[in-house]
């Protein structure tokens, strides 16, 4: 300490800056001090203006001597006795922007004094909100926001909590940063953030790659709304860093890594904590993942070495998908799944992990977190698919779970037998090749955290259990028949019972209710580019491709319901968590139309988070060929029954959805069907006799207007 200030008074001395000097210069004396809410002075705390370091005196003082050039904030490392400054719940009051303080005679930073200090408090980990426009920022309020709020006021009763977003705050609109801000408000925690890539300006290149003292550069609407990029502060026991370790060349153009002056800004702000401390470091890239080493900064051993005498918690984003990884046995890094997925296109990570945050809790030096995933329950710790489901292994029971580390273990029982731990393997995670465009730039990644096993010919039920490192035990009971509670599916919904009618919410949510397999319905195109849900190519004489939405709003079916519209219809379904959805996309009259109602379903479908929950069937080829192309190892199948299994799944269907009549003919092609790993479903089948036949033939689905009786058929059969 003693050394930092003698140097700064030598810079003094060399520069001889006075009031009669004529020569412009950019280095200036800075002074300051740090007190309590009661006017008394703070000793000993770290203050730096990004590039040097002092601590404050005995009375709070403070001063440095720095180039307005280079550094941009005074800032100060809270020590853990006070609280965290902030406003409205944002950080801030803990720097000062350089030309604001070179104006000051006295720049004084104002902490409180905690009423009694604790080691014990929560951390929450969010990375990469990502918005990108109007839609973004509606599911990042709705969703994430609102999941959010809801896990800190469940913690605020017993603990302070603390929040830190992880960069790729926005995508490259900077306009966006003022309703990013104004959502992050009032979350009862103090929210702090990183920078991303997608966060600078990018007609600049950044501080590090402009000449030095430009005025533009890439970091300025950042530092305008959140500060500087590298800062730390003290809660607990805890040393918490945040820096930036983008290295930004303009027009989004960078390389993941943590430039000299960022190292050597780390190495000084470590040097005023005691070795042995258990440091938290957020930054937006990683450093040590290995399912897409791409992204990992270019310096992780200069890093790794720098923090060897601490106990290192990283938190980093970047990647969407989850990676933990363990360099070194005091250095962990949580590689957390991103809050906005595959980029808000669906509920769904690279990884097949769901968009969410990490939840750290902190006792002392004891750390312990969970994944939450929004939307979901805090158990929700993996996902399950059926033999048969995940394409690459269709003879295997996967499970996907995405917070896994060494100490985790993956275990499973067969009809209630235990039978050890899972295999381990590296695969693209099939959920996501299901919900997300194959064309995507940012494609899947062999997620490294998927097991699998082969279970005994006859078990019924399989249970995964999954035990973390902090003993905690997670478990999910998984039927293996070949649909989620039977293999029925209602045609048009349940329609044919009371207050219920063809296609109607009211059929989706009765389908529901008697927990079917899945939902069936149709989808027409108005004239301007409206999907309604609508069996025949009418409703009440109109015709709804020549008509504009305006025209059939209105119009009413049988039980009373206006016509819906496929968006009023999907958000009915995303309640209904027995059911899929079975969404028939009816042929138009030219192929371009089709086209555009192709490419409107699927954007809705994902805009709405339901990728998930929606299978596509249709009787055009062109249809089904188009889903295929964009939605990769989607569930679509195909209806007319002109084609041989072999012929459907070249065009790209996973299915085959026959009607009874082909079925009875081609009794083969259920095999042929299953051996080319396709499922197979047969329409409309409303006689016992005949679904009774079907069902012992092994098709996997059987659509009927009957299916109260059909589901108890199914039952008695003992499916």
């Amino acid at each position: 300490m003693r050394n930092l200030f003698v140097d700064a008074m030598l810079l003094t001395s060399l520069i001889c800056y006075t009031a009669a000097t004529t020569t412009p210069t950019s280095s200036f004396r800075i002074q300051g001090k740090v007190k309590d809410n009661n006017g008394r002075g703070i000793q000993n705390v770290v203050v730096n203006d990004g590039v040097h370091f002092t601590t404050t005196d005995i009375n709070g003082d403070w001063q440095l001597v720095s180039d307005t050039a280079e550094s941009k904030f005074i800032a100060i490392s809270t020590p853990a006795e006070y609280e965290l400054p902030q406003a409205n719940g944002l950080a801030t009051g803990f720097y000062i922007p350089i030309k604001q303080a070179v104006n000051t005679v006295k720049n004084n930073f104002i902490l409180k004094k905690r009423s009694s200090q604790s080691d014990k408090f929560s951390y929450i980990a969010i990375s990469d909100p990502q918005v990108s426009n109007s839609n973004n920022m509606t599911r990042w309020r709705n969703e994430a926001i609102v999941d959010i709020k809801n896990v800190v006021d469940s913690l605020n009763d017993s603990r302070e909590v603390v929040g830190v977003a992880l960069g790729d705050l926005v995508w490259d609109k900077m306009k966006l940063f003022e309703p990013y801000k104004k959502s992050m408000k009032n979350m009862g925690m103090t929210v702090f953030q990183c920078i991303g890539n997608h966060d600078f300006d990018k007609q600049f290149k950044d501080l590090n790659n402009m000449p030095k003292g430009s005025s533009n550069f890439a970091e300025h609407e950042y530092f305008k709304y959140f500060g500087p990029t590298n800062y730390s502060f003290n809660i607990g026991k805890i040393h918490v860093i945040t820096v930036k370790n983008i290295n930004y060349k303009g027009s989004i153009g960078y390389t993941e890594e943590l430039t000299k002056p960022v190292l050597d800004w780390i190495k000084h702000d470590l040097s005023y904590v005691p070795a042995g401390t258990t440091v938290f470091l957020n930054m937006h890239a990683a450093g040590w993942n290995t399912a897409a080493e791409e992204g990992n900064i270019r310096d992780a051993k200069q890093l790794e070495e720098i923090l060897k005498d601490y106990t290192v918690h990283v938190f980093c984003g970047h990647t969407h998908f989850f990676q933990n990884a363990e360099p070194n046995a005091k250095l962990y890094q949580h590689n957390i799944g991103a809050v906005c997925g595959a980029w808000w296109d669906s509920w769904i990570n690279r990884c097949g992990a769901p968009n969410g945050y990490l939840i750290v809790n902190v006792d002392g030096n004891d750390v312990s977190w969970s994944y939450k995933a929004t939307r979901e329950k805090s158990n929700y710790q993996f996902k399950t698919y059926l033999p048969g489901t995940f394409i690459t292994q269709k003879d295997y029971f996967v499970a996907n779970v995405w917070d896994y580390d060494s100490q985790c273990k993956v275990e499973w029982m067969a009809d209630g037998k235990p039978m050890g731990e899972m295999e381990r393997f590296t695969d693209q995670d099939q959920s996501y090749l299901e919900n997300t465009d194959k064309h995507n730039d940012n494609g899947p990644i062999n997620t490294p955290h998927l097991f699998r096993v082969k279970a005994p010919v006859g078990t019924r039920v399989v249970t995964v259990a999954i035990t973390n490192r902090f003993g905690e035990r997670f478990v999910q009971q998984v039927s293996l028949n070949h649909g989620w509670h039977s293999r029925i599916i209602a045609h048009r919904g349940y329609w044919n019972t009371v207050g219920s009618a063809q296609n109607s919410i009211a059929a989706l949510r009765k389908a529901n209710q008697i927990k079917v397999y899945g939902s069936e319905f149709d989808v027409q195109m108005t004239k301007d580019h409206k999907i309604v849900v609508n069996h025949d190519d009418d409703i009440n004489g109109i015709k709804i491709i020549t008509a504009n939405y305006s025209d059939v709003k209105y119009q009413r079916l049988p039980n009373g319901e206006k016509l819906p519209t496929l968006q009023e219809y999907l958000e009915n379904g995303r309640a209904c968590k027995y059911t899929k959805l079975i969404l028939e996309i009816k042929p138009h009259p030219t192929e371009e139309l089709e086209n555009q109602c192709v490419d409107k379903v699927v954007s809705l479908v994902r805009a709405l988070g339901m990728s998930h929950r929606v299978e596509y069937i249709s009787f055009s080829k062109n249809i089904c060929r188009q889903l295929a192309d964009k939605l990769y190892g989607a569930s679509i199948s195909y209806l007319e029954g002109d084609l041989t299994p072999k012929e459907a799944k070249d065009l790209g269907m996973r299915g085959i959805d026959y009607d009874v009549a082909v079925l009875r003919k081609h009794p083969e092609w259920v095999k042929q069907a299953h051996d080319l790993g396709m499922t197979v479903n047969v329409w409309t089948v409303n006689k016992l006799d005949d679904i009774r036949y079907f069902l012992s033939l092994g098709v996997d689905y059987v659509t009927t207007n009957e299916p109260v009786a059909a589901m108890k058929l199914e039952k008695q059969m003992g499916l």
